[in-house]
């Protein structure tokens, strides 16, 4: 049974997994980011927000999306352990692609926020394809492969708002919600016909699951913990500095008008560009030496280099540690994504990137929070220097418990 299930999982065909998954990730990405950054202009200029409220009803439909997200991801997941991630991306997808369609169809704010809340509930493309990428390729490849699907993260977050900005000042929002869902209803017919997922044995299809008895058996797993903590930090730190980086550009350039904008949206990229640079470079070097020590490596860097938004004078200086910033940073998530996968059962691998999608997504809610707070009663340049020391303190523990502990036995 064993060796028949061998030789079913030879017979995948894991690059052209890969290459379409990468494609149909970073076809969702440019989606997402071609579409959500301009929620507060869809809102204000097609739905008739009055001016004073666009703040209130965006951080609304922001924050329900991320919620729902973050309560079915273990569901997800778990529901892909049992009938197969391909199935799952395939249901992410198609769901994805309907309530792309249907916000370009909203005709008011209340519309907006239940599509947005749908959203949330139905999502999960990406998890499903970096788990179907993590058990169809070669062990020895694992890092590189899930730097390389990182890669597809950051050129799709790239690529989507320069598609959406043209897209709405051509042919207004609504026009950018279809595409989006263009692109992702193509995005899933890749996975449809293209992609073979492992395949499954009966008897684990057959087999009924208890999902709050998994999930916590896979939180009785400490490695698995230890990811998502590490995923929850990072994903914080970079949502902490996100929403400060427009406001603090135009203090850096004394003014704030297109001009402004424009540059911030430069910078903003430039994460993405950095990514796209040293994702791969990263994984390969965690195959090598050890992902927690490269995790280790890069975000202590990481650290390093935001301290140096104290000597920061002028707006071309902070573009430049941004950039380096993201280099180093770069090289968390696949690090992260492959130690998860290296220290998961196959059979609850489903279960694991869901949990850490979970852990994601509460970054995600809870880095903007702590970010509006201290950026109210402290310089940005301080809130900066504070996520800089957060990953130094993550970095120095990570090395002292795990790699050092590690040693140590």
């Amino acid at each position: 049974m064993q060796e028949e299930k061998d030789n079913s999982h030879a017979e995948i065909n894991w690059q052209l997994n890969l290459i379409v998954l990468w494609i149909g990730s970073f076809l969702a990405c440019a989606s997402y980011t071609m579409c959500i950054p301009f929620l507060p202009v869809f809102l204000l200029q097609d739905l008739h927000v009055a001016q004073q409220d666009v703040n209130f009803w965006s951080g609304l439909t922001f924050s329900i999306a991320f919620l729902g997200a973050g309560i079915m991801a273990p569901y997800w997941g778990a529901r892909g352990d049992k009938v197969g991630q391909r199935r799952m991306a395939i249901r992410a997808g198609f769901g994805l692609a309907v309530t792309y369609f249907m916000t370009g169809l909203c005709q008011n704010a209340w519309h907006l926020f239940l599509v947005r809340g749908f959203c949330g509930l139905i999502s999960g493309f990406v998890p499903a394809s970096m788990s179907l990428v993590s058990s169809t390729i070669p062990k020895n490849k694992l890092g590189w492969g899930m730097g390389l699907m990182q890669t597809a993260i950051a050129s799709g977050n790239i690529i989507g708002p320069l598609l959406g900005g043209y897209m709405s000042s051509w042919f207004g929002m609504r026009m950018s919600f279809f595409l989006g869902g263009g692109f992702l209803f193509i995005s899933t017919l890749l996975v449809v016909f293209l992609v073979k997922d492992v395949p499954h044995c009966k008897t684990c299809r057959a087999k009924k699951n208890n999902l709050f008895k998994d999930i916590g058996t896979a939180l009785r797993n400490a490695d698995l913990r230890y990811v998502m903590c590490m995923f929850f930090v990072v994903q914080g730190c970079i949502m902490l500095i996100q929403p400060l980086i427009t406001m603090y550009v135009g203090e850096l350039m004394g003014k704030m008008d297109d001009e402004t904008i424009q540059m911030a949206g430069i910078i903003f990229s430039l994460a993405g560009v950095a990514g796209i640079l040293a994702s791969t470079f990263w994984g390969k070097q965690g195959q090598k030496h050890g992902y927690i020590l490269m995790f280790c490596l890069v975000t202590f860097s990481a650290g390093i280099v935001n301290l140096f938004q104290y000597v920061v004078q002028d707006v071309y200086q902070f573009a430049l540690v941004q950039f380096i910033y993201g280099l180093f940073l770069s090289g968390a998530v696949p690090n992260i994504n492959a130690r998860l996968v290296e220290s998961t059962d196959q059979a609850m691998r489903g279960k694991a990137f869901g949990l850490l999608t979970s852990a994601q997504q509460l970054g995600g809610v809870f880095g903007p929070l702590l970010g509006g707070v201290f950026g109210r009663y402290m310089s940005t340049r301080y809130v900066l220097m504070l996520a800089g020391c957060i990953l130094l303190t993550v970095s120095v523990y990570t090395y002292c418990t795990k790699v050092k502990g590690d040693k140590a036995l």
